[in-house]
């Protein structure tokens, strides 16, 4: 059976149309259920430099920005993915090296982003590398200095008459 659902992988899907970050929908987790959540890890995945994070009782939005600040005491942060599947928020994170990656593991497993909501269910991935195409809300290539784009001030230059070109002062 394929690890992804009929809609095929994330990187497949309509990403989120009218982004505003990703929060869960519907009913929330109770606290012992997210305790049962939490010890629902593969002891038998071997260790590997992405993480997979859950993201339990998401009840503000989580973007590349929010996941980076999450991950910034552990460093080594290389690219990120986040992705939405049925209700659960997901967040891909790949590491410089497994050593980093076991360390994000070990620290960010079971913590709330914010007090009592967004809990942390974090895993070792199968994938083995992540594949960024652009830098945005739910993807992000730390590795590509190309894609560290600058902020953007103004969606639009403004209207020009002919009289209006060059220096002024």
């Amino acid at each position: 059976m394929s690890q992804f659902d009929s809609r095929g992988p994330p990187s497949k899907r309509g990403r989120m149309d009218g982004y505003k970050g990703p929060t869960t929908s519907g009913r929330m987790y109770s606290e012992r259920e997210v305790d049962e959540e939490l010890n629902k890890v593969d002891p038998e995945q071997r260790p590997n430099k992405v993480l997979l994070l859950t993201i339990l009782n998401a009840e503000y939005p989580i973007d590349t920005m929010i996941i980076s600040k999450v991950c910034a005491p552990i460093g080594g942060v290389e690219r990120i993915v986040i992705f939405k599947r049925g209700k659960m928020i997901h967040a891909m994170v790949e590491f410089e090296n497994i050593e980093l990656a076991s360390q994000a593991k070990r620290n960010l497993h079971g913590c709330d982003i914010y007090s009592g909501c967004c809990t942390l269910k974090v895993e070792f991935s199968r994938i083995e590398r992540l594949d960024v195409k652009k830098n945005d809300d739910l993807t992000w290539d730390y590795t590509e200095p190309k894609r560290m784009e600058r902020p953007v001030l103004l969606q639009e230059p403004p209207k020009m008459d002919d009289g209006m070109m060059g220096g002024g002062g």
